[in-house]
């Protein structure tokens, strides 16, 4: 076990000094590298354990947490949120079954669709999907996860485990496919469909707010007062009139910046102004917002196609309709 140093200067009498009471970093001695819940160093990640981010003596050639024989309890569909249902039949859409571990490389391949759009929604979708014990990740999943940039998190290759045994998964994935196709849901589905809806419509314009802003080469700007600013939008207006709303607001945020030579953090705040005096205009005014397509640089989710195709069979009516607009189709209704 690699010893730390010191974190404070001590005085000859074994006493902090006033002077010298400030904080370092302190380092490892196997790599030299701080000290802190943030370093994912190889050596240090494989002594981290996942659920606390404490330290633990797990011998660093284990490299995967959480590894457990299968659980023996059977999961169906009702034993899962919608949510988790929609996720993982699109993980498995998307995932590499090449090979018969355990072990499998969850691959998203930009070239047919992503697994979800750009963003932190990645990471809360597969944590979710663990909680129903289907599947675990390895540290490598949560280094991912913390260092890559958001833009990069939809279409990237981390290993996950798998808890229950191949035919059960595809068993299971079976059964759910069987839901979707008869509209034959369990009961907590339906109630659970708009906040699905909800959080994938925004998702998909934080995506298009997140590269709006880089396109015009703006910093981020506070994610509470964009998170408010983009519900408030999804209210009454579809994914692709929110497109075209926030593509306004960045427009006017870039024409602001060059007019008054402001800073480019004041340029990103008054973006979010910018939108949202222009949906209460196009409101009290009654406009009618015209639907942008889908930029081809943000192409449809794997996670859209299940929800809209498989679920409710209204294909991208979920871009371009509002989400009160959408609904849920009768089962066996054509």
């Amino acid at each position: 076990m690699s010893k730390l140093c010191s974190s404070y200067d001590v005085s000859p009498c074994g006493k902090a000094c006033k002077s010298e009471r400030i904080k370092k970093n302190s380092h490892c001695s196997q790599c030299q590298h701080e000290t802190t819940l943030r370093c994912k160093c190889d050596y240090c990640r494989d002594r981290r354990k996942v659920n606390n981010g404490r330290f633990s003596s797990i011998p660093s050639d284990n490299r995967f947490f959480g590894i457990q024989s299968t659980t023996s309890q059977e999961i169906k569909p009702a034993n899962l949120t919608l949510e988790q249902a929609i996720v993982l039949l699109a993980l498995i859409r998307c995932d590499d079954f090449v090979g018969g571990n355990k072990q499998r490389m969850f691959v998203s391949s930009l070239i047919s669709a992503p697994f979800v759009p750009r963003g932190c929604y990645a990471k809360a979708r597969i944590e979710n999907l663990g909680k129903a014990n289907i599947l675990c990740l390895s540290p490598a999943s949560h280094y991912v996860f913390d260092m890559l940039g958001d833009e990069e998190l939809s279409a990237l290759q981390f290993p996950i485990i798998w808890n229950i045994p191949s035919d059960a998964l595809i068993e299971l994935v079976h059964q759910i496919e069987h839901c979707a196709r008869t509209m034959e849901w369990p009961s907590q589905w339906i109630n659970q469909l708009p906040k699905m809806k909800l959080s994938l419509a925004f998702a998909e314009c934080q995506e298009f707010y997140d590269y709006c802003v880089k396109k015009r080469g703006l910093p981020a700007s506070a994610q509470r007062s964009t998170t408010l600013m983009l519900n408030n939008l999804l209210q009454d207006h579809s994914v692709a009139q929110c497109y075209r709303i926030i593509y306004a607001g960045a427009q006017a945020a870039a024409d602001f910046l060059v007019r008054t030579s402001c800073t480019v953090q004041h340029a990103s705040n008054y973006m979010i102004g910018a939108c949202q005096r222009w949906v209460d205009r196009a409101r009290a005014e009654k406009w009618v917002v015209t639907s942008f397509h889908r930029n081809h640089e943000l192409p449809r989710s794997m996670v859209s196609y299940v929800l809209y195709d498989d679920f409710l069979k209204c294909g991208d009516d979920g871009f371009s309709l509002a989400l009160d607009k959408i609904d849920r189709p009768q089962p066996n209704s054509p």
